[in-house]
């Protein structure tokens, strides 16, 4: 099997893990300009809030570039929060960033869950296999919605609905048919030389059979063929092994730190 040649790019973690985070917010502020996605952007710093679903967390996003921006930010991230009806809303926190813990905690937020898991790779000095079956180009995303629904649950489409019917130069979906269902799928999201993957997912039925990792190998051959020289992802447990088979490094975890407004707070 031909593979690409390896012309060994170096990029540390932290560098991958400031693509994700540059990347994640491109493609959230692209979601907020077509759809419900409410956006506050400071200094360093961006949040995200979904009042249509004020009480699902996973929809209600801060991303920070340093402790200072953060702690300067809590004032005003609770002020944007109450005014769209929200009530609770987390900061993702990565790996080397523990000072900021003590301003979150003072402001009443707190660590829940075991947080995100970051990946990411250079294409530049990765041994790229092409896939070994047939993958389909698909015009939209709308197909990647179901796929992804009765994989990870309906929270999924949240921010999907009002654009995933359009196609979009810089965003490139792959995917495997079968007798005319799709049965997996996912999307890259370019930004500069950075491809960041999403909704990558496979429906129960047709799992096991390692279409999930043919989709990732032509979404990450497909974005060196473009150009880009970094791919980053946040994986879920379920597909934690299938992207380290294709060669992406674990770039550790995201913690969640949530504020949650009590009844008297949040009037």
């Amino acid at each position: 099997m031909r593979r690409t040649r390896p012309t060994l790019v170096d990029v540390t973690d932290a560098e991958l893990s400031t693509h994700l985070r540059a990347n994640i917010v491109a493609y959230k502020q692209f979601q907020t300009a077509r759809g419900a996605l409410r956006h506050l952007g400071l200094p360093g710093l961006w949040a995200f809030a979904q009042p249509s679903h004020p009480e699902t967390v996973s929809q209600q996003q801060v991303f920070f570039e340093d402790a200072g921006a953060l702690e300067a930010a809590l004032p005003r991230l609770e002020d944007f929060y109450r005014s769209h009806g929200v009530r609770l809303w987390r900061v993702l926190v990565p790996p080397g960033h523990s000072t900021v813990e003590q301003p979150l905690a003072r402001a009443g937020y707190r660590p829940e869950g075991g947080g995100t898991t970051a990946m990411g790779m250079s294409l530049g000095d990765a041994e790229l296999v092409p896939p070994g079956i047939a993958l389909e180009e698909l015009r939209t995303q709308e197909e990647l919605i179901p796929v992804n629904v009765e994989a990870f649950g309906p929270g999924t489409s949240i921010h999907l609905q009002p654009w995933h019917s359009e196609s979009f130069p810089h965003i490139h979906i792959r995917g495997v048919r079968e007798h005319g269902q799709l049965l997996a799928g996912g999307l890259a999201h370019d930004v500069g030389d950075v491809a960041g993957l999403y909704l990558v997912a496979t429906l129960t039925a047709a799992r096991g059979r390692g279409l999930a990792t043919e989709v990732m190998r032509g979404l990450l051959l497909d974005a060196h063929h473009r150009g880009r020289t970094v791919a980053v992802l946040q994986a879920t447990e379920l597909g934690y092994g299938v992207y380290r088979r294709v060669g992406m490094r674990d770039l550790g975890s995201w913690v969640n730190w949530v504020c949650r407004l009590s009844a008297a707070r949040a009037g």
